[in-house]
C-alpha cells in the first residue's frame, strides 16, 4: 500500500498509542508511572508538531518495543507484542515517508543497504543483547518480531528493487563545439514497488533536471542542457542512483541517454571558408560570428554605430559621455560606438594555445574572423607570432588572398605546456592616468608612489618590446596605413601584458582595436 492510501491510517494508530501509553501509566507501579507518562508527552508532541521524518521513524520504533515490555507486567510476556503490533504498523508508515524525503548519498558499488537499513538492523541486534541480558522474555519476542519484520521486507525490497530501475531511450545529436543545446530524454520505469531516482551528472558542460524524481507510473522525461567541448566524449553517461519504496537498498547504475557527434569548431570554419572560396554567393553561410558583432574594448568610441554604454574612464572625450545614465547611477558613463571607417584590418594573431580546446577555438575564431571580413570586402594585413618568435607578417590582402593564408596558420597553431600561471593583464590606462594624477600633487609620499608606478609603466613598456607580439605589430604597421583597426585574437598567455601594453598605445595613436 502507498503512503497516500495508508494516510487515514495514521490518525488511528497515533490515536491508539497514545490510549496504550496513558493505560500503561495507569497499570503501572507509582514509582515507574513517570516513563509511561513521559513517552505520552514525547508522542503527543510528535503528533502536534512534526520533526524530522528519521526522528519520528526511530521513535515509533521506540514506541513498538516500549508498549511490548511496559505491559509485559500486566498481560504476560505473550500477549504484550501482540498490543504493541499496531505500533510497528506506524513503524511502516513512517519507513516509506523517510524513504520519500532521502536525498542522494554516494557510495561505493552497485547496490548496497541504505543507512537507514543499517541503523534499524543494528538497533535490532543491541536491543535483541539487551533482553538476553535482562531476562527479558517479552522484549525478546518483540526484537524478534521486528528483526522477521525487518528481514522479510528487505528481501522484497532486494528482490524486487533491480539493477537498473529504469531504461533510457538513447538519442543522436550533432553539435558543434562549444554551442548549446537542449534535449529531453525518455525514461521507461522497470520495477513495480516504487523508490526514488537520482540523476548526477559528471561533466560540467551538462546538467541535467530534475536531479530527483519518483519512480511511479510508466515513463519518466529528464531535460539535458549540454555545451560539448572538443575533448568530450561522443557517449554520454549520467550517474544514477534509485532507493526501493522504503529506502533500504540503494543501487548504482549509469545513464546512456546520449550520444553526441561533435564537430570541431576549427573543422567547421575551415568548411565554411572553403564553401566561400568555391563560389557561393556573399550572404548565404550560416556564418557564427561577426567581426562588427565582437566586444571592443577600446579606441572604437570614435565610430557613428551605437554600441552600448560603460564606465568613465580617464581619457575619454567629453562629446562621448551619456550624461543622461551618469545622473541615474550617480558616476560618468560613456557611450561607445563601433564602425571602420573604411579603413582596413591588422588581424593579430597569437598561434600559442594551452591545450587542445583552446587551440580549436583558436583555429575557429582566425578563420571565422577572416570569412567575416571577406563577406563584407575590408581588406586586411595578418601578424601571426607564438612564443618562439614573428611567425608572418604581411601587407593588406584581399579577401580571396586573407583566406588561404588564415587557414594555413589556423593548421600551425602550437600546444605549449607551460606551468606559468598568468595573472588578469595590468590596466595600463588606469596606471598612466594614476601616474598623471600624482605628479599634479606636491606631497612627498605622491612623488615616491608616482616613481614606483613610473617604474612599473617602464619595465612593462620594455616587456612589451621584447614581446612578438610587439615586433609583429610593429612590422606590419610599417607596411601598411598609418590608421588600422586591428583584431587582436589571442589566448592571452604569454603575451598578455605586451598585449594590454600595445592595446593602450594603439589607442592614443588613433587606431581602433577589438579582441576577440
Amino acid at each position: 500500500m502507498s503512503i497516500l492510501r495508508n494516510r487515514h491510517l495514521v490518525p488511528f494508530l497515533m490515536t491508539y498509542i497514545a490510549i496504550a501509553l496513558a493505560a500503561a501509566a495507569a497499570l503501572s507501579p507509582a514509582a515507574l508511572s513517570f516513563v509511561p507518562i513521559l513517552l505520552l508527552i514525547w508522542h503527543l508532541f510528535l503528533w502536534r508538531w512534526r520533526l524530522a521524518p528519521v526522528v519520528q521513524l526511530l521513535t515509533g520504533y521506540f514506541m513498538f518495543l516500549a508498549i511490548a515490555l511496559l505491559f509485559s507486567a500486566r498481560t504476560g510476556p505473550l500477549f504484550s507484542p501482540l498490543i504493541a503490533l499496531p505500533a510497528l504498523l506506524l513503524f511502516h508508515l513512517h519507513l516509506e515517508v523517510a524513504a520519500a524525503s532521502a536525498n542522494y548519498r554516494k557510495s561505493k558499488g552497485d547496490r548496497r543497504p541504505t543507512d537507514t537499513f543499517v541503523t534499524l538492523g543494528a538497533i535490532t541486534a543491541l536491543v535483541l543483547l539487551v533482553s538476553l541480558l535482562l531476562n527479558s522474555f517479552s522484549l525478546l519476542l518483540a526484537c524478534l518480531a521486528a528483526s522477521a519484520y525487518l528481514a522479510v521486507l528487505g528481501a522484497f525490497a532486494y528482490r524486487k528493487l533491480p539493477g537498473r530501475p529504469v531504461k533510457e531511450i538513447q538519442l543522436q545529436q550533432r553539435i558543434l563545439a562549444g554551442a548549446r543545446a537542449d534535449a529531453s530524454v525518455k525514461l521507461t520505469v522497470q520495477t513495480e514497488i516504487g523508490g526514488l531516482l537520482f540523476v548526477r551528472s559528471p561533466y560540467k558542460w551538462l546538467r541535467a533536471a530534475p536531479a530527483r524524481m519518483p519512480l511511479q507510473g510508466g515513463e519518466l522525461n529528464i531535460d539535458i542542457s549540454f555545451s560539448p567541448e572538443l575533448s568530450g566524449p561522443s557517449l554520454v553517461k549520467l550517474e544514477a542512483q534509485a532507493t526501493d519504496r522504503w529506502g533500504l537498498f540503494r543501487v548504482n547504475f549509469e545513464l546512456e541517454p546520449l550520444r553526441l557527434f561533435v564537430i570541431p569548431r576549427a573543422r567547421y570554419a575551415d568548411w565554411l571558408a572553403r564553401k566561400y572560396m568555391a563560389g557561393s554567393n556573399p550572404g548565404i553561410l550560416p556564418l557564427i560570428s561577426n567581426v562588427a558583432a565582437l566586444k571592443p574594448t577600446y579606441g572604437l568610441r570614435r565610430g557613428v554605430e551605437y554600441y552600448g554604454n560603460r564606465q568613465y574612464q580617464p581619457g575619454d572625450s567629453l562629446k562621448n559621455i551619456d550624461w543622461k545614465h551618469s545622473v541615474k547611477y550617480n558616476e560618468l558613463v560613456s557611450k561607445e560606438f563601433t564602425e571602420f571607417h573604411g579603413r582596413s584590418a591588422i588581424l593579430l594573431i597569437n598561434l600559442a594555445a594551452g591545450n587542445a580546446e583552446e587551440a580549436d577555438k583558436l583555429a575557429y575564431n582566425i578563420i571565422v574572423t577572416a570569412l567575416s571580413l571577406a563577406q563584407d570586402s575590408i581588406p586586411a594585413a595578418l601578424a601571426a607570432y607564438d612564443h618562439r618568435g614573428v611567425k608572418l607578417t604581411t601587407g593588406s590582402l584581399s579577401g580571396q588572398r586573407l583566406l588561404p593564408q588564415s587557414i594555413q596558420l589556423a593548421r600551425e597553431i602550437v600546444t605549449i605546456v607551460n606551468p606559468k600561471r598568468y595573472l588578469n593583464p595590468p590596466d595600463i590606462l588606469r596606471l598612466k592616468a594614476n601616474i598623471s594624477r600624482l605628479q599634479s600633487a606636491e606631497s612627498q609620499a605622491s612623488e615616491k608612489l608616482a616613481g614606483l608606478l613610473r617604474l612599473e609603466y617602464g619595465a612593462l613598456s620594455a616587456n612589451a618590446r621584447l614581446n612578438p607580439a610587439t615586433r609583429a605589430l610593429a612590422d606590419v604597421l610599417a607596411k601598411g596605413d598609418k590608421q588600422a583597426n586591428v583584431v587582436i585574437i589571442s589566448c592571452r598567455n604569454h603575451d598578455a601584458e605586451a598585449l594590454a601594453f600595445n592595446t593602450f598605445e594603439l589607442g592614443r595613436k588613433g587606431h581602433a582595436v577589438i579582441t576577440v
